[in-house]
């Protein structure tokens, strides 16, 4: 029985001893930083291990990470042991990589630390939050045209690391009017996503040729509930068109009025009626069968020059005419038809060289008979 009594006395001693030599480290977190910790980002871990015992002690320390916490480096390794005398103490500083698709949440870090045989953990909570980045684009609009209507579909990703949820985008630019509503909203996005809205916008009818910066106010909150808001340019360029239009018409000739068989000139003045420059004018007309061509080279808006066509029309009266333009403009090339008519007049008998040739012709005739009767008489 005294057997018995002296190893169960033997335990509780070496027990004890076990418990004090545990106790001996004390883990002191100096500091957790940065609190929160975004994914992708690192965090820094400063540890103290004090021996609060009056005697020498021999321990080992270590980090047991679990994901989405990786260690890096650290500034000490204690994990195959160190020596501490009575009430000394030696820091350590741990570098640890947060895995960038970790989601948002409080996650534990674990420290071990042994003596003589005994372990001891430590348990520290860090948290990890992602911060949402929502930046907008589009693709280029590169078509639009003063007074014109056009679908913008804009797209906002997330390039941050936390959700951008209750997401408002709202147009705010002044040339170019929204004609829905002008405040679009998403409900959220993911990290690495990104979603769409689409605005009609109409073009204002006064805009000059350019490039344009359109202005969109963008406003989401995090997980927290912390508020984002910052204003985003989207650009579009503007091209203005020419327009044929015919101002008048004129037929005219050298040889008095205009008329069938001798040349005349038809002047048909054209007029730039759009809001962009027209380049490389060139037009042709077409009266009954006969072409005639003219250059005019460049009109800018609201200017007007003659085109000028020559030619001869065989027959008088309403002749149709088709005239053909081409030119280019901001947008490329372009051709045109317009129809009209014009009037030529018969050619008119010259009177006097009627008579005199009807006097020759009468003489003639009465010398003719005359000289037929005196014939006869002889």
């Amino acid at each position: 029985m005294s057997k018995i009594l002296f190893l169960v006395a033997a335990i509780i001693v070496i027990f004890l001893v076990s418990v004090a030599n545990a106790a001996a480290i004390k883990v002191i977190v100096n500091d957790v930083s940065p609190q929160p910790v975004e994914p992708g980002r690192d965090l820094t871990l400063r540890i103290t291990y004090s021996n609060v015992d009056s005697d020498f002690v021999t321990s080992t320390a270590k980090l047991d990470l679990r994901y989405p916490f990786s260690l890096k480096t650290s500034t000490e390794s204690f994990e195959n042991g160190f020596d501490l005398c009575a009430h000394c103490s030696r820091t350590n500083t741990y570098f640890i990589h947060v895995d960038s698709q970790a989601s948002s949440g409080v996650y534990p870090i674990f420290v071990r630390t042994t003596q003589s045989g005994s372990e001891s953990v430590r348990t520290i909570n860090a948290t990890v939050r992602g911060k949402p980045n929502v930046v907008l684009s589009s693709d280029a609009i590169t078509n639009t045209t003063p007074s014109s209507v056009f679908r913008m579909d804009v797209q906002a990703g997330n390039i941050g690391t936390g959700i951008a949820n209750q997401i408002k985008i709202v147009s705010k630019s002044s040339d170019f009017i929204s004609l829905g509503s002008s405040v679009l909203t998403l409900s959220g996005i993911a990290p690495g996503n990104s979603s769409s809205v689409s605005f009609l916008m109409s073009v204002g009818s006064e805009l000059k040729a350019g490039a344009y910066s359109l202005p969109f106010e963008l406003s989401y909150v995090d997980e927290s509930g912390t508020s984002y808001n910052s204003t985003q340019n989207v650009g579009a360029r503007v091209v203005n068109l020419g327009k044929v239009s015919i101002q008048n018409i004129k037929v005219a000739s050298a040889f008095g009025d205009p008329a069938a068989g001798a040349p005349v000139s038809v002047i048909v003045r054209i007029e730039n009626t759009g809001k962009g420059t027209m380049d490389a004018i060139e037009s042709e007309l077409a009266c009954n069968g006969q072409k005639a061509k003219s250059f005019l080279g460049q009109l800018k808006r609201d200017e007007d020059a003659p085109a000028v066509f020559d030619m001869t029309l065989p027959d008088g009266g309403r002749h149709e005419c088709v005239m053909t333009t081409s030119y280019s403009d901001d947008l490329g090339s372009h051709t045109t038809t317009n129809k009209f008519d014009i009037y030529l007049k018969n050619p008119e008998l010259p009177v006097m060289q009627i008579i005199i040739l009807l006097v020759i012709i009468g003489l003639v005739y009465y010398f003719l008979v005359r000289k037929r009767r005196k014939k006869k008489e002889d």
